[in-house]
């Protein structure tokens, strides 16, 4: 059986991290781990849009290609199917950004870069199951995400609802969140070029 990312975005409140960290919040987690930090670049590759029109980015992250292709919901709250075997990214590109000939590994599958960024990221467990990461970009875009691995999206989804609304002192923010990538098409434009 598949296992699916479950991934609800949010604005964290800079001036409330040092309260997070040290799990001083009310309440507090009935559990944290900061589990590591880490800095990885990202490249997403499409082909005029195809795939990303379809719920599917296509990326290296620190040189190793990655699919991520979303099964439910939108930018803000997802499931997404990921896979990083070669052959999987292979046909999601043929089936939704025919290149016109065989994409290859060595070709960039035929598609084009359409950003790239380094993002530092703080990796936290809480209550023993829910992974909490806060990232930060080169350009200047923050943005948190809760996510859950799982069999079962709606239990999930719920389950991620329930424990963002019992920790709402570090979640709740009145500003929707903006993901990383479309902060980094509004500050620097889409690469025109590449979407006719």
């Amino acid at each position: 059986m598949r296992t699916f990312e479950i991934e609800q975005k949010f604005v964290f409140n800079p001036t409330l991290l040092a309260r997070f960290r040290m799990n001083g919040g009310s309440p507090p987690f009935q559990a944290l781990c900061h589990q590591h930090t880490e800095r990885f670049q990202d490249q997403y590759f499409d082909s005029a849009n195809q795939l990303s029109k379809n719920g599917i980015w296509i990326r290296k992250r620190n040189k190793s290609w990655e699919a991520k292709h979303r099964q439910d919901g939108d930018y803000v709250r997802s499931s997404f199917y990921e896979t990083n075997k070669v052959d999987e990214i292979q046909r999601l590109v043929t089936k939704y950004a025919p290149v016109g000939h065989s994409p290859r590994l060595d070709d960039n599958f035929g598609l084009n870069s359409i950003c790239n960024y380094l993002t530092t990221r703080e990796t936290f467990l809480a209550d023993h199951r829910f992974s909490i990461m806060l990232d930060s970009t080169d350009f200047g875009h923050s943005v948190g995400e809760v996510e859950l691995q799982t069999q079962d999206p709606p239990t999930a989804h719920a389950d991620i609802d329930k424990f963002m609304q019992k920790y709402s002192w570090f979640f709740a923010n009145k500003t929707p969140p903006k993901g990383k990538m479309t902060a980094y098409f509004e500050l620097f434009g889409f690469p025109s070029k590449f979407t006719s």
